[in-house]
């Protein structure tokens, strides 16, 4: 096996965010809370001293990366931004539930919300991403720090699981996850080797 036939993914999901609980915040690029040095050193370790990292455009994906590695400038990958929730961004759960009884609750992965995208729809979109940037980083390690639904996508895409699946993943923030790709007899096969690893504070 060569070295090209193996890429490493490392999923880091952002900092807390600030003031937005229990809301649909998604693409509002809302502040993430300052990170714990002890849980940056503790994530830090477990990084590959020599990685392609990546962020999304929003800055707490941004600031994140920096916590963990003062002074990189990770390469900004829109399609890996959390998912559009259009007109409901910035609206409470309980409010939207309370608004759109009618809609099929049962399937959340298969809701639209006006003017944005379903949970399908993301996976969708991070498939294809992560599809072509392992293609184009072949052999490398890459550290993503991106969001919840990012990371749940990428779980389903490298799994096979179909996107409600998928959403019941939990990723808890500052949290790890480590996906590898290999090349066998020409072919990508996918492998998960850890997911949601958090770093204790005592």
């Amino acid at each position: 096996m060569t070295s090209a036939s193996r890429t490493d993914w490392i999923w880091i999901r952002h900092a807390p965010v600030q003031g937005q609980e229990s809301r649909y915040y998604g693409q509002l690029d809302v502040g993430a809370e300052p990170v714990n040095p002890v849980v940056a050193a503790g994530l830090a370790r477990q990084l590959p001293p020599v990685a392609v990292w990546m962020a999304t455009p929003l800055s707490r994906t941004r600031s994140t990366a920096l916590a963990l590695k003062p002074g990189v400038d990770p390469i900004e990958i829109p399609d890996l931004t959390e998912q559009n929730y259009g007109l409901w961004q910035g609206r409470s759960h309980n409010d939207v539930y309370a608004a759109n009884r009618g809609l099929d609750w049962n399937n959340p992965a298969k809701i639209r919300p006006p003017e944005g995208e379903s949970f399908a729809d993301l996976t969708a979109r991070v498939a294809n991403a992560v599809e072509r940037l392992t293609a184009h980083y072949a052999g490398h390690s890459i550290v993503a720090v991106a969001h919840a639904g990012t990371i749940r996508s990428a779980i389903g895409f490298a799994l096979g699981l179909d996107p409600g699946t998928a959403l019941r993943i939990e990723i808890a923030p500052l949290s790890l996850t480590r996906l590898t790709c290999r090349i066998v007899n020409g072919e990508p096969v996918w492998s998960l080797g850890c997911v949601n690893y958090e770093v204790q504070v005592a």
